[in-house]
């Protein structure tokens, strides 16, 4: 009888550690990705999929469902993109220099 425990519990087991170490990961990265997409706000500075740096100007939402649409500044010449491809938000100048003035004193 301990056989068949064993013979089901390594299947089990080996499949619980593959959800924690690869599939749990990806899933959080997922959320937290969603998340800022929908703390976005007019003005914020992005990293686009293709690697642009760009602000975003308009967010429209459509009224019927469908993906949202931003409208970026990439330094005079404005884009339609969906927001799935925005793949960070950058942070502010202001946090920038403030971890920058802490690295430099040694106090992280």
């Amino acid at each position: 009888m301990a056989v068949w425990v064993l013979a089901l519990a390594y299947p089990a087991l080996i499949a619980l550690l593959f959800y924690f170490a690869f599939l749990r990961p990806v899933q959080q990265e997922r959320a937290k990705q969603r998340r800022e997409l929908a703390d976005l706000q007019v003005g914020d500075e992005v990293l686009t999929q293709a690697g642009f740096i760009a602000v975003v100007k308009e967010i429209r939402v459509p009224e019927e469902r469908g993906p949202t649409e931003v409208i970026l500044d990439l330094g005079g010449l404005e884009v339609r993109a969906y927001a799935s491809a925005i793949a960070q938000r950058l942070p502010q100048a202001e946090q920038v220099i403030k971890e920058e003035t802490v690295v430099e004193r040694g106090q992280r």
